[in-house]
């Protein structure tokens, strides 16, 4: 018997091609999903509303009409997970994605081996920063806690009561992979595999960044914003790694992570398997 509740992957209407590569990939992987038609940012459904008061003015808006439609899509997985509608723990695909051999039954020991009190699973997030192995999951995979969470919302899974904390009624204004970084701020205990065993981004260009234009969001504009964003939120940041960790194993994990940073790309994902097995330990 499955433990895993439903399979859903996001999908714009237009993206007929996406949309069946994506049926093709969960049946390769023997999971049958439900297709969610992706919210469009620009016009929203009047209960998403609430979370987006700035959708459609590019004046005041720093999320682009797609980045909107793309978190505004998750949060509808969400309210259906919250309602009863979908039962959970879902897995959520964005439709750009590749799953790796034997997914289905890596995600099965996932949820035998997760704690009681999880709430979100990352599975397309491979990380430039230290993680700490909890448990092994067969084969090459491990089931991790990040120092850092990474970006990219390609491939996760929600339980019902990650579903819950991140439906919290406040106004967003950061794009969705952002947002799940602050795990301190929604409350979020987050998991993740490593490596990655789903591959994200595979096709060349962007559905999302395809819908609206950058407008007044430049790129320099974009990275100062999120910046200071991560200035503001520091204290909470390092409050939550110390909850998590410990505070001598969080300062590890964050020494380790800069000195990583330094070396050379070439250098750097063997220096973080070691950076790791040494958190590990510690």
């Amino acid at each position: 018997m499955t433990l895993l509740g439903a399979t859903v992957f996001i999908n714009l209407d237009r993206d007929t091609a996406r949309r069946t590569h994506m049926e093709s990939e969960c049946a390769k992987a023997g999971l049958s999903p439900m297709r969610l038609s992706a919210a469009n940012g620009a016009a929203l459904e009047e209960e998403l509303r609430a979370y987006f008061p700035h959708a459609g003015d590019q004046e005041r808006s720093f999320l682009s009409p797609g980045e909107t439609g793309c978190y505004a899509s998750h949060l509808t997985i969400c309210r259906r997970i919250v309602s009863g509608e979908l039962q959970a723990p879902v897995l959520v695909f964005e439709d750009d994605i590749e799953l790796h051999d034997g997914f289905a039954a890596l995600i099965e020991r996932t949820l035998q081996t997760l704690p009681a009190d999880w709430d979100i699973v990352r599975l397309s997030n491979d990380t430039k920063q230290v993680a700490a192995p909890l448990a092994e999951l067969g084969g090459r995979y491990d089931l991790v806690r990040y120092s850092t969470i990474p970006g990219s919302t390609g491939a996760l899974m929600f339980s019902r009561t990650g579903a819950e904390k991140f439906l919290a009624a406040e106004a967003r204004d950061l794009p969705i992979d952002q947002d799940l970084k602050r795990v301190w701020h929604w409350g979020l205990n987050t998991f993740g595999v490593l490596p990655a065993p789903v591959r994200r981004d595979i096709f060349d260009t962007s559905s999302i960044d395809a819908i609206g234009g950058e407008g007044h969001r430049s790129k320099k504009k974009r990275q100062a914003r999120l910046r200071a964003h991560r200035r503001s939120e520091a204290r909470a940041r390092f409050a939550h790694g110390v909850r998590s960790f410990g505070a001598g194993r969080w300062i590890l994990a964050e020494s380790l992570s800069a000195l990583i940073a330094l070396a050379p790309k070439r250098s750097r994902p063997s220096l973080l398997m070691r950076a790791n097995r040494l958190f590990a330990g510690a």
